[in-house]
């Protein structure tokens, strides 16, 4: 009887109510006994597990009260309304009962009873819940109506969605209950029917996941002795039985996941030699019933996704756990006791709530440890540095600011701390192979020692200004370098040393140059410099002869370098041999083999289009010279042929090698011309020069030189490029192409030529028989169809997937003349049809005149735009791509005048996952279905409901609806007939059930914008003065809110950032397999349309994966005349910086609706064309910028500077407080800080109109033509400065450190910034030299002094400036009122007044406040000047603390220290406090001079000084004798001790630090010095003495 009489405790027995508590082990058609006795202590008889007989109750069961399936008891009987509830039958017919929330499975049997004809007792009926593809049996206590309520709650319902009545629907998506017999159900016998199972020849690995088991089946009981491991996950009732457990003697393994399980079985802790056990993502609360101290033989233990808050303390005895597994609980504190188990290898903690880890130096065997995304802070504990054998950390996602501890650590190899708050790192690594830094607000990088090990740096996303020259030197092993983000102007020419490098990537910094030493990198292969300000690359570039991609976009170059003699070899290097050539390269290319590239310019059509080239007279150079801008295009439009290029004259004939073209074919055989795969030169300044150079690189695949000063491509260029499969030029001033050449570019599958001048495309662009992409968008297409022979017609290109003809407002496709001779072409095919492409997937036609008579129909894998580039009044541009997808997923949704209302409209976008069987059809699904559900919603809306309630109601509809259509699309392939209520829909698979979409919808009434989405397609809210607010909200599985849904929800989140290590959003449609983890609840927002709003733009991922928001907001509002254009550029360049995946972007003018709103009450005309406004008035005005314009990048996708005004002008001063003591204290990190404050500046007086004048360090001299603009400038800057990311060391300085007022709103942070704002008539002339407006006399020098009358954050304004913004408020705001706006032949008077008026009333939204601070005296001036501060109302509190700094500072001084009455000396107390600072400045620097390693010096501790001085009273005479004795005997101390050093160890300029050590190394080599020194004299005594 041994293993079936327990003595020690009750056997175990069929739970009795809700199974979720305790795993819901029941048994089919059995309850357990209420009135069960427990046996007595002598012990008594068991049946074993597996019997299933009806057993005693688990005392510990009777203890406990009933719970739900998420622990929480009951309530009382509801009284209240009854919810609905569908119960389904065997063959899919199904009851609605109506019935209480708290109404009992038992309870329900007996009402479905009498609605049923029973096959069977009733008592043997059963509810079956099946959730996705796992089921279980429920007990007779649950209750069903509350498992569906708090689903549908996880799901997106609330209370004002009447949830008792969804229950009516039929919301098998999340759960679905069947009234059946038990006999019909077969659980128990589920596994014997698998004939496979009983077939299976070994027994060691038993997999029964997802089988919906109740037990163990009989015939594993007869093989357990064979049982190595056992998957017993996703089984919701299973019950273990213990006989089953101590009869695999063998077990090693247990998987037990998913089950939803509230405890583990205690059967799991009789297998004694079990080594690794899983139990993550259960449900668990406690393991103190588990007993799993019986497992010692434990290697790996699992808990991860559970709601565990402690651990039992028995964990800390475990003897051989090397792996454990504790991410996604509820931890707030690490265990202690896990400390002891010496044997851990492997530790995750990830996505707790764990502040500190004090012990953790205990587990000296520990390899890798995962603490991501916890509340870990400041440095860990000095006993972390005893970990000793670890190899791996990711504490990424947490708030740890010092990693010296780690950097000790002798085994390390990876560690990553990214997203921390890491401000420097000064130290080594012994084997470090990967660090990331990312998104830490480091201002010092340094490596005091060599780290060859160091493969990969990431340091993105930081403050770094500079690197240390020795830096590249010590990591010589390097081969990923990240510098992305930083502020970088220059890098460092050390970095050719690091010789190794295959990937550097410093995107998005201030680089104005690349030093030449870049051409050391050999095994460089990938170099991304996008978004910088270089005006040039170093011609050694071409010496990196590995390299295959290049990514120079968003610069500011003017021309690509030429290839030149290598760079010499680097200080310190070996020098080597002469290159081997350039792999792909030729090691004998002749120069003919190449064309002759050093006189491109002069070669013309007229010359040979071989590969072969022959002479050409002078006069055919000349004439090339004068035919060089022709339009190559222009002569097929006349029916006429290019001068013929006869190839057969030229071959076989080989013109003699020059000794100069000799050079240049052996230069570039060592280059990256063999290598050079891609190359991105997109928003540049380049012109047609740059290919000179270009055609010198023939494996080129990829080349993007869109959006630069291209007017024409010379001929023989893109033949060179046989390989090209990508050519984008869009955003040129393109008019033609090399028709010839594209007759030999056969592997060209995308072309972009948008956005440019075509009115023709050649014929010979339909011999590219791969072209699968091509976008000729934007341009002035004319077409003439008849004319086919000469002009390109879309037939010939029958792989055509994406063709994009929108935004040519001149283009007609018509039959021309008679049909049938002028519209069939050589095949006799009608030429205007476009049904022929039978690959297309995207048909761009918006804005295009149609006069055909069908075009292809819309289906899930093809989109076709007809509409116009209006939406009722508003203006609408859009742009997509398929990236590199073979169908379509994305698919956007425009809907003017919805139901019928002028004031309505709704737009959406519905991003699908992407499928390799063909276009997503759930996108398609949604898109045609929005529309009137939505609209039915809007109608069911109840008085005090909003279309936000309607927005969420249609978002949870669809996704039922998806599910369902699905679920009955199956289900009639499945059985070859309709459903009974199925509905016409598109035909959704099983693969369609399982994948989703995300979407974003936009719905306008009047002047109210709603704006609802589920996942990852943002939109912005763009203003007018340059500002943007996000609208949507980024569904990410990460963020801690929905991390905490998701694990409610029985989901979990990876390190990764994946909700259940799969999809990347954690709200779509669809995904019905991971609900109610994923839900299809939007988040909606609800604007109220304000003048200063713009326009709207709304992208998929893909395009915020490579622009930034404000990126995106500068190049939007650079091409606002025309949104067709300003989406395209923004897909064009999100492609440029890199994106290969599909890109969707929407772009809706709105400046338009309030300005019509004010229209409708003035007299005067006005336009109501999208394009009228006066920005575009001055935009149209500036014209395109030229080569010349601004260096810096970002500047110049602003508007450009405003002219220099002149007679009335606002002159304003700016300064940084105490900017000279925070470059002395924090040096590097200013360096930072002043970039970050500069761009702040110099944007936003593009935005908003100022001229900037000059700087003198850090101070701005600023005038603007309008006071309004002036005070709106500095209003803008003031709170724009609160909002920069600082560097940490100024916001934890005393002048840049937070400072909130009594609401707790931020008034004070960061850079602190003076203004003063003066209005008058300077004197005004242009510099010579600089050729800049300059300003001078009494009003510049009364404006300098009135901004030195402000403090940190006040703007101080004259008495002029005042009466002047007064006497506009009256003016304009009455003329505002009137609507007068005058004649045309004021125009320049009309928009001045207009800006005016547009900038007072944005002031007047903001809000200002004037303060009189009366008459001050100012430096140089003879009358005193009445001053005044003004705040905008956000920052009007700063009065209060400003004025309580300066009580406090005057109340200080009155109590400061002063020399007695009757005092005899003539010294000035405050010197002597100057002299007390200087001294401990200087013992500052000796005190740092000690330390090796320093990089800046540290400021002094004053604060002993501040309260001397500040304690009040008289100071004798004696004192002050004594003191300043005392101050100059320190003085002298550390003069000395550094005249000292100096002797020993010379400082040198800017290198001060360099020669810091210890005061002790300095006496010893002087002692040292000396001994030499007598030694030597007494050798030259001894050698003078007389012999």
């Amino acid at each position: 009887m041994e293993g079936i009489v327990d003595r020690s405790q009750p056997p175990m027995t069929p739970p009795i109510g809700t199974s979720e508590i305790y795993t819901g082990y029941g048994w089919p058609g059995e309850e357990a006994s209420k009135e069960a006795k427990q046996p007595d202590e002598s012990g008594g008889w068991a049946a074993p597990d597996s019997w299933a007989s009806k057993r005693v109750c688990d005392e510990n069961m009777g203890r406990l009260s009933e719970i739900d399936e998420n622990g929480i008891p009951p309530k009382d009987d509801d009284t209240g309304v009854p919810y609905h509830v569908r119960i389904f039958r065997p063959d899919s017919t199904f009851n609605v009962v109506s019935v209480g929330l708290n109404t009992t499975v038992a309870e329900i049997i007996q009402i479905l009873g009498k609605k049923t004809f029973l096959q069977d007792e009733l008592e043997n009926y059963q509810i079956i819940m099946r959730k996705h593809d796992t089921s279980r049996q429920l007990n007779s206590g649950e209750r069903p109506l509350i498992i569906q309520k708090r689903l549908l709650e996880q799901a997106g319902y609330t209370e004002a969605d009447r949830i008792e009545e969804i229950g009516r629907e039929d919301n098998s998506y999340l759960c679905r209950f069947t009234f059946m017999p038990a006999k019909m159900s077969g659980f128990s016998t589920l596994l014997e029917r698998d004939s496979g199972f009983n077939k299976m020849q070994k027994f060691s690995h038993v997999d029964l996941s997802g089988r919906n088991l109740i037990t163990i089946p009989i015939t594993l009981y007869q093989k357990a002795t064979e049982i190595i491991s056992l998957n017993l996950s996703r089984n919701l009732s299973l019950e273990v039985p213990k006989d089953f457990i101590q009869g695999c003697t063998n077990l090693r393994e247990i998987k037990y996941n998913s089950n939803e399980a509230w405890r583990l079985p205690p059967s799991l802790s009789l297998a004694s030699k079990l080594t690794m056990l899983d139990v993550s993502n259960n449900r668990l609360e406690q393991l103190e019933h588990a007993e799993l101290n019986k497992l010692q033989n434990l290697v790996s233990l699992r808990l991860s996704n559970n709601k565990l808050s402690s651990l039992p303390d028995c964990f800390g005895a475990y003897k051989s756990l090397r792996s454990l597994n504790l991410s996604s609980n509820s931890l707030s504190e690490f265990p202690d006791f896990l400390c002891d188990v010496g044997t851990l290898v492997d530790l995750d903690i990830s996505f707790n709530s764990i502040s500190n880890i004090p012990k953790m130096g205990q587990l000296t065997c520990l390899e890798r440890l995962w603490a991501t995304n916890n509340k870990l802070s400041g440095a860990f504990s000095p006993t972390f540095g005893h970990l000793t054998n670890l190899k791996e950390i990711d504490i990424r996602f947490n708030a740890i600011d010092n990693i010296d501890v780690m950097s000790q650590l002798p085994h390390l190899e990876t560690l990553l701390v990214g997203h921390n708050s890491i401000s420097a790192f000064e130290g080594s690594f012994a084997k470090i192979k990967v660090l990331y830094l990312n998104h830490n607000p480091v201002t010092r990088f340094g490596i005091n020692a060599s780290v060859p090990s160091l493969s990969t740096l990431n340091i993105a996303s930081a403050k770094l200004a500079q690197l240390p020259d020795d830096l590249f030197q010590k990591l010589s092993g390097l081969t990923k370098l990240i510098l992305d983000k930083n502020h970088f102007v220059s890098l460092s020419p050390h970095v050719g040393k690091l010789t190794r490098l295959e990937h550097l990537s410093i995107a998005k910094n201030l680089l104005d140059r690349l030093p030449p030493e870049i051409g050391h990198l050999g095994e460089l292969r990938y170099l991304d410099v996008r978004e910088n300000n270089l005006n040039q690359l170093p011609s050694e570039i071409w010496y990196t002869r590995k390299l295959e991609t290049l990514n120079v976009s968003s610069n500011v170059l003017a021309d690509f370098p030429k290839p030149m003699a290598p760079t010499p070899a680097m200080p310190g290097d070996a020098i080597s041999g002469t290159q081997p050539p350039a792999p792909g390269l030729p090691t004998s290319a002749s120069f003919d083999e190449l064309g002759k590239l050093e006189g491109f310019a002069t070669r013309r059509p007229s010359q040979a289009s071989g590969m072969l080239s022959v002479g050409s007279s002078p006069s055919s150079v000349t004439s090339g010279l004068a035919s060089r801008k022709e339009s190559t295009v222009s002569a097929y439009a006349m029916g006429a042929r290019k001068p013929s290029l006869i190839r057969t004259t030229t071959e076989g004939v080989l013109t003699p090698v020059s000794r100069k073209d000799s050079t240049l074919s052996n230069r570039i055989a060592s280059t990256f011309a063999g290598s050079l795969r891609h190359l991105l030169l997109a928003d540049n300044r380049l012109s047609d020069d740059v290919f000179d150079e270009l055609a010198l690189l023939p494996e080129l695949r990829i080349v993007n030189l869109s959006y630069n000063e291209l007017y024409d491509i010379p001929p023989r260029t893109i033949r060179r490029w046989q390989h090209l499969t990508e050519l984008y030029l869009s955003g040129n001033d393109l008019t033609s192409l090399p028709s010839e050449d594209l007759e030999e570019v056969t592997s060209l599958k995308v072309l972009h030529i948008n956005s440019n001048k075509f009115q023709v495309l050649p014929a010979e662009l339909g011999k590219v028989t791969k072209l699968a992409i091509l976008d000729v968008g934007s341009n002035m297409l004319k077409y003439n169809v008849s004319n086919w022979p000469y002009d390109w017609n879309w037939n010939w290109n029958r792989n055509l997937k994406y063709l994009n003809l929108s935004g040519n407002k001149r283009l007609e496709i018509k039959p021309s003349g008679s049909y049938q001779a002028g519209a069939i072409g050589r095949d006799g095919k009608d030429l205007t049809d476009f049904t022929t492409l039978k690959n297309l997937r995207i048909l761009g036609l918006m804005d295009v005149t149609l006069m055909i008579r069908s075009v292809p129909d819309q289906a899930a894998d093809r989109r076709v735009r007809t509409s116009g580039s209006l939406i009722g009044n508003m203006a609408y541009g859009m742009a997509d791509s398929l990236g590199r997808n073979e169908h379509l997923s994305t698919i956007d949704m425009v809907v003017p005048r919805y139901r019928g209302h002028e004031d309505e409209a709704l737009l959406g976008m519905f991003d699908g996952q992407a499928l390799s069987s063909g276009g997503s059809k759930v996108a398609k699904f949604l898109q045609e279905r929005f529309t009137f559900h939505f609209g039915e919603e809007l109608d069911k809306l109840r008085p005090q409901e909003t279309p936000a309630d309607a927005f969420r109601r249609t978002y949870l509809t669809l996704n039922k609806e998806l599910s369902t259509t699905a679920s009955q699309s199956m289900d009639a392939k499945e059985h070859a007939v309709s459903h009974r209520n199925s509905i016409a829909a598109p035909d959704l698979g099983e693969e369609d059930l399982k994948s989703g979409s995300v979407a974003t919808v936009m719905f306008l009434r009047g002047m109210e914008l709603f704006v609802s989405n589920v996942g990852d397609a943002q939109a912005l809210l763009i203003h007018s003065e340059g500002g943007f607010k996000v609208i949507t909200r980024k569904h990410d599985p990460a963020e801690p809110s929905e991390r905490q849904r998701i694990r409610e929800a029985g989901g979990f989140v990876s390190r990764q950032g994946k909700l259940n290590d799969v999809l990347e959003v954690s709200r779509a449609f669809g995904y019905i397999q991971m609900s109610p983890s994923v839900i299809a609840a939007p988040h909606v927002s609800q604007i109220t349309i304000r003048e200063s709003d713009e326009m709207v733009l709304m992208a998929s991922r893909e395009l915020w994966d490579y622009l930034t928001p404000d990126f995106a907001v500068d190049v939007a509002r650079s091409e606002r005349g025309d949104l067709m254009r300003a989406a395209q550029k923004l897909r064009d360049l999100a492609i440029a910086f890199g994106a290969t995946s599909k890109i969707m972007v929407m772009m809706i003018g709105v400046s338009d609706l309030r300005k019509r709103e004010r229209a409708r009450f003035r007299t005067h005309s006005m336009s109501m064309g999208p394009s009228g406004s006066p920005d575009e008035y001055f935009a149209a005005r500036r014209g395109k910028r030229g080569r010349d314009a601004v260096g810096d990048s970002k500047l110049a996708r602003l508007d450009q500077e405003v002219d220099a005004p002149v007679g009335d002008v606002s002159l304003v001063f700016t300064d940084i407080k105490s900017s000279t003591l925070l470059w002395e204290t924090y040096p590097i990190a200013m360096r930072s800080a002043i970039k970050m404050h500069n761009e702040v500046m110099r944007r936003h007086l593009r935005i908003i109109g100022g001229y900037e004048v000059k700087t003198e360090g850090d101070a701005f001299m600023v005038a603007f033509p309008t006071v309004t603009s002036a005070l709106l400038w500095c209003f803008t800057i003031q709170s724009q400065l609160l909002d920069v990311q600082w560097p940490q060391e100024i916001l934890s300085s005393v002048n840049g450190q937070e400072v909130q007022d009594s609401d707790g709103n931020v008034i004070f942070r960061g850079l602190s910034v003076r203004m003063g704002i003066h209005w008058g008539q300077p004197v005004c002339e242009v510099d010579p030299v600089t050729k800049r407006m300059d300003y001078f006399g009494p009003m510049v020098n009364r404006a300098a002094r009135i901004s030195a009358v402000a403090d940190g954050g006040q703007i101080t304004v004259s008495s002029d400036y005042i009466a002047e913004i007064q006497r506009l408020l009256e003016t304009h705001i009455e003329s505002d009122r009137s609507g007068s706006t005058g004649s045309d032949d004021t125009l320049n008077d009309d928009m001045l007044s207009h800006t005016i008026r547009r900038e007072l009333r944005t002031l007047s939204s903001q809000g200002f406040e004037v303060k009189d601070i009366g008459q001050r005296s100012l430096k140089g001036l003879e009358n005193p000047e009445h001053i005044y501060l003004m705040y905008p109302h956000s920052l009007a509190s700063r009065l209060v603390v400003q004025q309580q700094r300066a009580d406090a500072e005057a109340a200080s001084n009155s109590n400061a220290g002063t020399k007695t009455r009757d005092s005899q000396l003539t010294i000035d107390t405050e010197d002597v406090w100057e002299l007390w600072n200087i001294s401990l400045r200087l013992e500052m620097l000796c005190s740092t001079l000690e330390c090796p390693g320093t990089t800046e010096l540290k400021a002094p501790e004053t604060a002993l000084l501040e309260r001397m001085k500040n304690r009040g009273g008289e100071i004798t005479d004696r004192f002050l004798i004594n003191f300043v004795e005392h101050q100059v005997s320190r003085i002298e101390s550390c003069i000395t001790s550094l005249a000292v050093r100096n002797l020993i160890r010379p400082f040198r300029p800017g290198r001060l630090f360099e020669q810091a050590c210890p005061m002790a190394d300095i006496l010893s080599e002087l002692t040292s010095q000396l001994a030499e020194l007598k030694a030597f004299k007494e050798q030259a005594d001894f050698a003078m003495a007389p012999s």
